[in-house]
């Protein structure tokens, strides 16, 4: 596997049309993932929309991903509102170094899916439970929060 590079490219059309698609409600793309190649560079890895469990399936414990879910926080009054959940996935048997050359790119993926409501970091899967997903948006709902969180 090859160093990653120190600048990354997100520009790729297909890229960029999946995070626009995530981002838009009138679509049915509601995640989107993103990890390395072989040579270094970010691909698209995944897009879908059948929600949380469909990414989940992507992820390898060898690897490096990031991505958003879009969720949808329901209320009593029929409201139905998105929320964009910023996943940074390092699994456990990254090699520590390469997680810490990953880090450089933190910035660029936040620029990069700008408008999430919250970031999880996470080394395994169960750490990106629904449970755990909603515990996070409940602490940042404010007054008004949702009865409910649909995932896909």
């Amino acid at each position: 596997m090859a160093a990653l590079k120190r600048i990354i490219d997100l520009s790729n059309k297909d890229t960029q049309q999946a995070w626009e698609d995530v981002r838009n409600d009138a679509t049915d793309t509601n995640w989107i993932l993103l990890t390395y190649d072989d040579n270094g560079e970010v691909i698209l890895c995944g897009k879908g929309s059948s929600g949380l469990n469909e990414m989940k399936k992507k992820l390898r414990d060898n690897q490096i991903y990031v991505g958003v879910i879009r969720v949808r926080a329901v209320d009593d009054f029929g409201s139905q509102r998105a929320k964009f959940v910023y996943i940074n996935y390092v699994g456990i048997n990254v090699p520590t170094l390469r997680a810490a050359r990953a880090s450089m790119h933190k910035r660029d993926f936040e620029r990069f899916f700008h408008g999430y409501h919250i970031q999880i970091h996470a080394d395994s899967q169960e750490e990106l439970s629904e449970d755990n997903i909603i515990a996070l948006l409940q602490a940042c709902a404010g007054a008004h929060k949702p009865q409910a969180y649909k995932f896909s």
